[in-house]
């Protein structure tokens, strides 16, 4: 008779805390908030009216992405400050 092979179960640990959370949410932050002005910059610096409209959509892509990291950002202080 055959023997069955037992795969192992292994344990994984979960090293995620939450300062490295925050750090991230505010690094992503920063980068689409950088990348908000520097688009609007763009929008207003440009003559041609197809590149116009490129940064334009940029800027209102960024721009909702930098307020959802910041309403994550938010969500985890009062999350800190409401667990102490």
């Amino acid at each position: 008779m055959a023997k069955k092979k037992v795969k192992k179960s292994r344990k994984v640990k979960r090293s995620s805390s939450k300062k490295n959370k925050i750090g991230l949410v505010l690094k992503n932050l920063f980068l689409f908030i950088i990348l908000f002005v520097l688009s609007l910059v763009l929008y207003n610096a440009s003559s041609n009216e197809l590149l116009s409209n490129l940064f334009w959509i940029l800027a209102l892509i960024t721009g909702f992405v930098s307020l959802a990291f910041l309403i994550a950002w938010l969500v985890f202080i009062i999350l800190r400050y409401s667990n102490k």
